[in-house]
């Protein structure tokens, strides 16, 4: 009987352990296999693809109304394996005289009595300061101040969005906000009758991106 229980002890040992062995070899060519499938991609910024959208806001209902500048120059875009990498140097400049709102007495009026009314605005200047996967931190030099936005991030295989909002009161640009409603007074009115510009104004910025993948 007691060469039975060692028969039996020696049995279930056994069986043990090669039940792990084989989990843990198991174990290793799975990691193996996910080290084999793990892509090596690089990112490229596509040409000519850079956006920038404006929304300033009119109303008391705070209506939108958009535009964009037609004209932008954008140096430090470098080719990565991470697309937040691609554009963590980038600088930028954008002459106000490009912009284009779609309607050419509404731009006239913008570059006369907004930009016109700014210090050292003839072009808007600036450059990245830092990316995480969620948000990007951007200086902006307009008006003689130089002042920085942060956006949220988003990206996908083929575009890296910002969205962020601007005030004006950081870069001293409510006179000129000002300048505008006035000549624009009819036109800024609501159903209140009331004439507004809003002190803020929203951006948004797109890149087009390649993804190369091994």
């Amino acid at each position: 009987m007691r060469a039975l229980q060692y028969v039996g002890g020696f049995m279930i040992a056994v069986g043990f352990i090669a039940c792990s062995g084989n989990h843990n070899t198991a174990n290793e060519e799975a990691e193996a296999g996910n080290e084999l499938t793990q892509e090596n991609c690089v990112y490229t910024y596509t040409e000519g693809s850079l956006n920038v959208k404006w929304t300033a806001f009119k109303t008391t209902e705070k209506v939108g109304v958009s535009g964009s500048f037609d004209t932008i120059s954008v140096n430090g875009i470098q080719t990565s394996n991470s697309a937040n990498e691609m554009f963590a140097n980038v600088d930028f400049s954008i002459p106000v005289s490009s912009i284009n709102s779609s309607n050419p007495d509404r731009d006239k009026k913008i570059l006369e009595h907004f930009f016109g009314t700014m210090v050292e605005t003839s072009t808007l200047n600036g450059k990245v300061l830092g990316m995480t996967d969620s948000d990007c931190s951007v200086l902006i030099n307009m008006n003689g101040v130089a002042d920085t936005c942060v956006f949220n991030l988003s990206k996908n295989d083929t575009a890296v969005s910002l969205v962020g909002v601007i005030e004006l009161a950081n870069w001293n640009a409510l006179q000129s906000a000002n300048a505008l409603n006035t000549v624009c007074f009819d036109l800024h009115k609501g159903a209140d009758g009331v004439s507004k510009l809003w002190p803020d104004v929203k951006l948004e910025i797109t890149a087009g991106i390649t993804k190369k993948c091994d």
